[in-house]
């Protein structure tokens, strides 16, 4: 009966050693799959951006005066991220940003809020650019500039100074990239304007129509990219839809089609995330796709803050209105 029970023990022992010695590896594979996925990415290192202060002493308009009075919108369940998409493929250059898109997780009302913001907005600029473009800088010009002169990091500094929030995270990505990760899950279903199905169908040759279309990977970006049909406005919401299109199918996706997604689109990805950090973000996913997503634009003003400043025309708004709308919606 001693030597059965024994047995019995020895053979239990050898089963919970062999599930651990399963779990582990699993985990250690798990681990370092997403090192090698994250691994793909292209880091550039620009540390936190600094809340500044004193911003009474710049030389700047009154309505620009107004918005810096009011203070950064800092709540430890708000995290932004900026997201800069770009054309740009030349590495020696940081390229005006095509398209920014502030999210911002609120994991207290568990919603992820998308807001665009418009490349002619007329900002306060920090002096801080590049070297290199030390001679074109100017303090007051437009939003996208900044990133043309410094990059990420100044366009972010340039964010915070005027539409006072705390980021200090960036993912940039070429929006061509979003074409092989578009078609690794099996298309994106965008709803199409009459005019929106007629100019895709010229340029891609396919038969489109107006509705809900099921788009590969090259008409989800032509669609994005879509410029002279109506205006910069719709553009804009364009690419947001691209972008929320691809997010909520990721979510609904297996895991092993959500890693070759991954695979896809991180080479074309530029960011400040460590690997630690972008591993924290990988695992909050899980909870994040089940968010809400809801969306703004800014200005809220439109084209009607259109103005000419130095023969270029450029958005010149309220920033106290447009700064407290965001901030309301952020903790939406």
């Amino acid at each position: 009966m001693n030597t059965y029970i024994k047995r019995k023990s020895n053979v239990a022992v050898v089963i919970a050693g062999l599930l651990v010695g399963m779990i582990l590896a699993t985990v250690v594979f798990v681990f370092g799959y997403l090192y090698f996925v994250i691994g793909l990415r292209h880091f550039e290192k620009t540390g936190k951006i600094p809340i500044e202060t004193n911003l009474d002493k710049l030389d700047v308009p009154g309505n620009m005066k107004d918005g810096m009075k009011i203070p950064v919108k800092t709540d430890k369940h708000i995290k932004n991220i900026l997201v800069i998409g770009s054309d740009t493929r030349n590495p020696d250059k940081h390229g005006r940003s095509d398209a920014m898109i502030l999210v911002t997780i609120n994991t207290k009302t568990k919603k992820i809020h998308l807001t665009s913001l418009s490349r002619g907005i007329y900002v306060s600029i920090p002096d801080d650019p590049d070297p290199a473009y030390k001679k074109h800088w100017s303090s007051k010009y437009m939003l996208n500039a900044a990133h043309t002169w410094g990059g990420p990091r100044l366009l972010m500094k340039t964010i915070q100074r005027n539409f006072r929030i705390d980021v200090s995270q960036f993912i940039a990505t070429d929006f061509g990239g979003f074409k092989g990760a578009i078609d690794t899950i099996g298309g994106v279903s965008i709803n199409l304007t009459a005019a929106e199905a007629k100019r895709l169908s010229k340029q891609t040759g396919k038969s489109l129509r107006a509705g809900t279309q099921l788009l590969d990977g090259e008409t989800a970006l032509s669609y994005a990219r879509i410029r002279k049909l109506d205006s910069d406005f719709k553009r804009m919401e364009r690419q947001r839809n691209v972008i929320v299109a691809l997010f909520k199918k990721l979510g609904s996706s297996n895991p092993k089609r959500m890693a070759s997604t991954a695979e896809e689109l991180m080479p074309y990805v530029t960011t400040n995330l460590t690997d630690m950090e972008f591993m924290g973000f990988i695992f909050d996913f899980i909870s994040y796709r089940h968010y809400d997503i809801d969306e703004m634009m800014l200005p809220l003003e439109g084209y009607k803050a259109l103005v000419k400043i130095r023969g270029m025309e450029m958005l010149d708004i309220n920033w106290d209105k447009n700064i407290k709308t965001l901030h309301a919606f952020m903790e939406e």
